[in-house]
């Protein structure tokens, strides 16, 4: 198994550069398809929250997958600016199953699609995030990216 990067510039220098560069223009693309973000310049008065790449490994039956995920340093946003309440809303397996149930007895489909669920969860605040390492749009500007409609 190849070795985890912590942070972007291990992953650029590493044998495999060029698997993390692919898993974040993956990433990347996800973001801009679910319309997630906006280059934006930083409002006077407000402060971007930091952002760093998290990466990983994920083993399938064949082949292993590089995955590269932008996160945003949460513990840097500043309560009641930047959010009111957190909590990711998820559900209890009783109903899964009874959901699975329901549709077995009706004779239903289920489909299940969880690749970057994080990026539908509704906030209601403007949130602005340092832009990502390797994907800066403008450099030496105090642009950021503005999210919003989704939870970081």
């Amino acid at each position: 198994m190849a070795d985890i990067p912590s942070n972007y510039h291990e992953a650029m220098t590493s044998k495999d550069a060029d698997k993390w560069k692919l898993a974040m223009d993956d990433e990347m693309r996800a973001l801009s398809e679910n319309e997630t973000f906006q280059i934006t310049p930083l409002p006077a008065g407000r402060k971007a929250v930091g952002g760093r790449w998290v990466f990983a490994i994920k083993s399938g039956p064949n082949e292993e997958k590089h995955k590269a995920r932008f996160v945003a340093k949460g513990y840097s946003q500043i309560p009641e600016i930047d959010y009111e309440e957190t909590f990711s809303p998820s559900a209890r397996m009783t109903s899964i199953r009874t959901v699975i149930q329901l549709a077995v007895k009706n004779n239903l489909d289920v489909h299940q699609g969880v690749k970057a669920a994080y990026l539908n969860a509704p906030i209601d605040k403007e949130i602005y995030v340092e832009q990502p390492e390797g994907y800066v749009v403008k450099v030496g500007t105090t642009n950021s990216l503005s999210i919003h409609g989704r939870q970081p």
